[in-house]
């Protein structure tokens, strides 16, 4: 497993053997006030990677975000995401929900910003979403 970044935010890895980029927002990014820039700059460099390393799997490890998007922010991410997974032909994509209430309902509204072919699901269990791309 290649770590492509890892700080008190967001640990973002590869695994070169199963072509997935892995995202996991850590417990800090409750504390955290981000700009919307800030924001915007996370999932800009998550999509990237996304490209980047050719993925065929994504897994967004969200249990533990504490970010909240706004409405315009939500639309960003569909767009940025949506785009890097398409073109990376990215085979399936997995998303693990937020359990905060606040956060997991920002996190549904990105979710119904998603207009793509692509194949991307969502989980409120972790070993489902890893069985749904692996199993």
């Amino acid at each position: 497993m290649k770590i492509l970044r890892d700080d008190e935010l967001l640990k973002i890895s590869f695994d070169e053997d199963k072509k997935l980029i892995w995202t996991e927002w850590k417990q800090e990014s409750f504390k955290a006030s981000l700009s919307k820039e800030e924001i915007k700059n996370i999932n800009k460099q998550i999509a990237d990677y996304i490209v980047e390393t050719d993925a065929d799997y994504y897994l967004a490890d969200q249990r533990k975000r504490g970010v909240v998007y706004t409405i315009d922010i939500q639309e960003y991410i569909a767009k940025v995401l949506v785009e890097a997974v398409e073109k990376a032909h990215v085979k399936k994509s997995a998303i693990v929900m937020p359990g905060d209430y606040i956060v997991r309902l920002s996190n549904e509204q990105t979710i119904n910003e998603v207009n793509s072919d692509s194949d991307f699901d969502y989980f409120n269990d972790f070993d489902k979403a890893w069985n749904y791309l692996f199993g």
